[in-house]
């Protein structure tokens, strides 16, 4: 890969990638108002608030295992049309939670949930895979950090504001205004450039409309199957979205079984958590400037696996922050820097399809955490599940040492100009 590490402020000044940039500081900031919305009248309704939690955990997360057939669409048709329809649609789909009123109607809560975040993996892959069209390669990395900082920034001024505009009014004006902010996002993206490379064959194929997709379907799953690069950019991807997921769900648990403190500490924990993710993206267009992606991957997931066994043994609580802040701040890293190899490996007609299957790997690492935290948890404890996964990620980090040459040979011999499979 050419030097692709240059400063936030350079990245943001290409017009197209901040409009790109602020429609998601928007739009992900309005759903942490719907978030804070759903647990409040989940809290308010639900029978059972930790099965409803958890009901509306899987939800949320199903729809990015599935997000796989969603690449075709981003590769056969405009991404920049796919974005602002989708965001559309999830302005529409987000005021269904206004008609739940009691417990028996939670349930539209849920299939909301499930709607918003099934149209949410169809615009990821359109925007990921858009990416690269909009910024030079040498900004790639800078771009993608940013697009990881919003995460941070819109969770501080949604989740803020958002608990001040429930408590002054209701539940139903969160909703509207993440419906609103959907619709900004779509304002914003449609002033912006987005230019991408032509179709992909399939979209070219004869027969039915349904042949043509299966065929893009099917020469995706070809294309990624036989890129050993590929495969081992996902592998390690999920294994750093595990670190992250695991760590947020169980601290809850962990605060109160372990350090015998309420779990309302979770706050400075997110908040900790946030602020090394906010350093990790400001830091990683300065030392990415020396070390190679392979580098910068290894040393990050091996720190991040530390941290995360700092987390599970810590006596005390400042430790424990001490290790959320190394896990903001490598995750932030890890996952923009494999995002970047991505993205420059695979050519623009099969970057819809690989971006889903990213959405889908991110998908599983998030459910794995999930599971880890809803049955695990209750026969092993937390202590020893959070050790668990910090030895599994802090592995994952040394094999990508090796596992990564690959990948990294493939970019700087130019990875991303390799011809698709042909068509069968």
């Amino acid at each position: 890969m050419t030097n692709n590490k240059t400063g936030m402020l350079t990245v943001l000044r290409n017009r197209d990638f901040l409009a790109l940039w602020l429609s998601q500081l928007v739009s992900k900031a309005g759903d942490n108002f719907a978030v804070i919305a759903a647990l409040t009248l989940i809290n308010e309704l639900a029978v059972s608030s930790g099965i409803a939690v958890v009901v509306i955990g899987v939800a949320t997360t199903v729809p990015q295992l599935f997000a796989l057939v969603s690449g075709v669409f981003v590769d056969r048709f405009s991404r920049k049309t796919v974005m602002i329809v989708t965001d559309l649609l999830r302005a529409v789909f987000i005021l269904f939670a206004l008609l739940v009123q009691d417990s028996s109607q939670l349930y539209i809560l849920y299939l909301t949930a499930f709607a918003v975040m099934g149209l949410g993996a169809v615009f990821i892959p359109a925007r990921n895979a858009s990416i690269p069209n909009m910024v030079p390669e040498e900004h790639l990395l800078t771009a993608n950090a940013l697009v990881q900082a919003t995460e941070l920034i819109s969770l501080i001024l949604g989740a803020s504001l958002a608990t001040i505009v429930i408590g002054l009014t209701s539940t139903g004006t969160a909703f509207v205004i993440d419906s609103i902010t959907f619709l900004v996002s779509a304002l914003l993206l449609l002033g912006a450039r987005i230019p991408r490379g032509a179709p992909p064959p399939a979209a070219y194929a004869p027969g039915s409309e349904f042949r043509k997709f299966w065929a893009g379907f099917s020469n995706g799953i070809r294309y990624i199957s036989s890129n050993k690069s590929l495969l081992q950019l996902m592998a390690i991807t999920t294994m750093a979205t595990l670190g992250l997921s695991a760590t947020t769900l169980l601290a809850g648990a962990y605060f109160e079984e372990l350090l015998e403190i309420s779990a309302e500490y979770m706050g400075f924990l997110l908040a900790t958590e946030g602020i090394g993710m906010a350093v990790g993206a400001v830091l990683i267009s300065t030392y990415a400037s020396w070390a190679r992606s392979r580098q910068t991957v290894s040393i990050t997931m091996i720190v991040l696996g530390a941290g995360i066994l700092v987390f599970a043994l810590s006596p005390a609580y400042w430790l424990v922050l001490v290790g959320a802040l190394v896990v903001g701040l490598c995750v932030v890293s890890a996952r923009s820097t494999l995002a970047a190899m991505t993205q420059a490996l695979v050519p623009d007609a099969q970057r819809g399809r690989v971006e889903s299957a990213m959405v889908t790997v991110i998908g599983i690492g998030t459910m794995g955490a999930l599971i880890m935290a809803g049955i695990l948890g209750d026969f092993v404890g937390p202590r020893s599940i959070f050790a668990l996964t910090g030895i599994v990620v802090l592995i994952a980090g040394v094999a990508s040492i090796y596992t990564l040459r690959g990948a990294e040979a493939q970019l700087l011999n130019g990875g991303n100009e390799q011809p698709s499979p042909p068509m069968e």
